[in-house]
């Protein structure tokens, strides 16, 4: 090897990057071959497009986020003559699940036409669908008509289904970790901004004691915070518009392999060894033998590749039908490797699994993002806190807050330390005592320290706990799919996800409704009890999870230069 090395070098001192096998497979399957060749450095990400997405995608975490510190506020401002304090609950319950119940109905629809029409003018439209429909909410009198415009507000917006396509068309197997931690950031950073604002300037009249209040900010007390919203949401509309299309409809043929630093798909590199090889064929008998040696005649980006013919045909049927861009050669792979296959061939034990535990742990903190404000707000004689709207949203901005710090500085260790199985089991375990701390509270309302001190603890041990689960459930789904149905076994979580987020509010609003219309002590831990009892079963559940799925089934590729 080092002869080759030298002939193909000749006069140049610096050492080759020498691409090497760091796995051997387990499964016998196309995607398992003899010896795995690895990518080069991850692929910078253009930096500017990156600032977009997070603008868009943190404006969609303030308008989904903003309505819960008000939203018990808002039912009791709308709410019917003679309606009691039960019934708000499942009420607030029914207005919060609409959104998400929307955009269960219409997500894989937006992705589909985004597909085929291009991602950028479906992300301002659905921007301007969320300002207008805060803007409408704020001036909105009655309860059945913020129903309505929270229904169609979601209905009509697929910026969620269409920022995470738009960060995928710029990312490749090299760099998805760091490209998609700009959404966690930025949903972080809108789940901080959304209740904290929220809380603050909802019922400012009231609130605040203002001598001389705006007759409109009487009339309307949710006014401001909707109109935060939409301005936010207006901001989304301009970085969209700003937003480089990353889906147009025309071909693209790929750049040359030798004027990259790195290899975008894998099948480049195949086509390139298929060249170069015929190029330097009867040069060496030894080349032959080994498959070939890629490298340019000047060694410029002394990058050496060395693959076995058996490899480069397992590679071609792994990435062919992910690669090929041009008409013929797509509709002749995806012939070749869908053939005999059904429509939901790729459905089995593992992906129902992780798909499951995936969408249970969407459940569990849905129901807990409805009911902790609706235990706040609550009077202490049905025991609840009696905290005001700008209370809530500073202990529930504080959460926020937890989650980019932890996201950002501590989960990377964890995750690489346990494994991502171990971590959504520690992540949904830790949620139990937890949820037995949160009702606890409601006991020290004669010690404001103590109790702020205790909801502080909790919400940020709930944050933690959070991204602990989520991101570690969201792997498992992507290692129980190969690359070929990747997105299939995406969209099916993400859509029992969606289904049991859209009806987790309710469920909320109405065990909330229920307990706190019993007179026994400590009634008040009846919602939180049947919290607990999802997240027992929740992690019950994962022990069905196989070892198998704490790594990829195909393995990444990856660079060594220590050969």
């Amino acid at each position: 090897m080092g002869n080759d090395v030298e002939r193909c070098c000749d006069g140049d001192q610096t050492p080759p990057i020498i691409m090497k096998p760091l796995n051997v497979y387990a499964d016998d399957t196309a995607c398992s071959p003899t010896y795995s060749v690895v990518a080069a450095d991850p692929t910078p990400l253009p930096r500017r497009q990156l600032y977009f997405i997070w603008l868009i995608h943190a404006s969609q975490g303030f308008q989904t986020t903003m309505l819960f510190p008000m939203l018990v506020f808002m039912v009791e401002k709308y709410g019917d003559t003679g309606v009691d304090e039960r019934a708000i609950g499942w009420r607030a319950g029914i207005l919060a699940s609409l959104f998400p119940m929307a955009q269960f109905c219409t997500s894989m629809m937006w992705g589909v036409i985004s597909d085929k029409t291009g991602r950028k003018p479906w992300l301002a439209f659905g921007c301007s669908v969320s300002a207008v429909s805060a803007l409408l909410l704020g001036v909105c009198t009655t309860y059945k008509g913020a129903c309505y415009l929270r229904f169609f507000g979601g209905l009509l917006n697929g910026t969620l289904t269409i920022t995470k396509s738009a960060l995928a068309d710029l990312c490749d197997g090299t760099n998805q970790a760091k490209g998609f931690g700009i959404l966690n950031l930025a949903w972080g950073i809108g789940s901080v901004t959304g209740p904290v604002i929220s809380g603050l300037l909802a019922q400012p009249c009231v609130q605040y004691r203002m001598k001389h209040c705006l007759p409109i900010l009487e009339v309307h007390p949710f006014l401001l915070p909707c109109v935060g919203a939409a301005v936010f949401s207006i901001t989304g509309v301009i970085a969209s518009l700003s937003f480089k299309e990353t889906n147009p409809k025309q071909y693209r043929p790929m750049n040359s392999l030798f004027t990259q630093a790195s290899y975008n798909k894998i099948s480049d590199l195949a086509h390139a060894e298929d060249q170069q090889r015929q190029s330097q064929e009867g040069e060496s008998a030894h080349e032959e033998s080994k498959g070939g040696v890629l490298a340019n005649k000047s060694c410029k980006q002394k990058l050496i590749v060395v693959i076995s013919t058996d490899e480069l045909s397992s590679l071609k049927r792994m990435t062919e039908s992910k690669a090929c861009r041009s008409e013929e050669c797509g509709s002749s792979t995806r012939k070749k490797e869908h053939g005999q296959h059904t429509w939901f061939s790729w459905i089995d034990r593992n992906v129902l699994l992780a798909s499951l535990c995936y969408a249970m742990t969407g459940l569990v903190f849905i129901i807990t993002d409805e009911l902790f404000p609706m235990f706040g707000a609550a009077s202490k004689s049905v025991g609840g806190l009696n905290f005001s709207s700008s209370a809530l949203g500073l202990i529930l901005g504080e959460g926020g807050v937890v989650l980019c710090l932890y996201t950002l500085l501590l989960y990377p260790k964890v995750s690489r330390r346990l494994g991502p199985l171990k971590c959504f089991r520690l992540g949904i375990l830790s949620t139990i005592p937890i949820w037995i701390c949160f009702p606890m509270s409601s006991l020290l309302n004669n010690a404001p320290f103590l109790q702020w001190c205790l909801l502080l603890f909790c919400t940020a041990a709930r944050s933690i706990s959070a991204c602990t689960a989520f991101t570690g459930s969201l792997i498992l789904v992507s290692n129980s799919a190969t690359p070929e149905n990747m997105g299939a076994v995406t969209g099916l979580s993400h859509s029992f996800c969606s289904f049991f987020r859209a009806n987790g509010p309710a469920i909320g609003g109405l065990v909330w409704s229920y307990s706190s219309g019993k007179t026994f002590f400590l009634h008040q831990f009846l919602a939180w009890n049947f919290v607990v009892m999802l997240s027992a079963l929740t992690y019950g559940l994962s022990f069905y999870l196989p070892s198998t799925l704490i790594k990829p089934k195909c393995e990444p590729f990856r660079v060594d230069e220590n050969m």
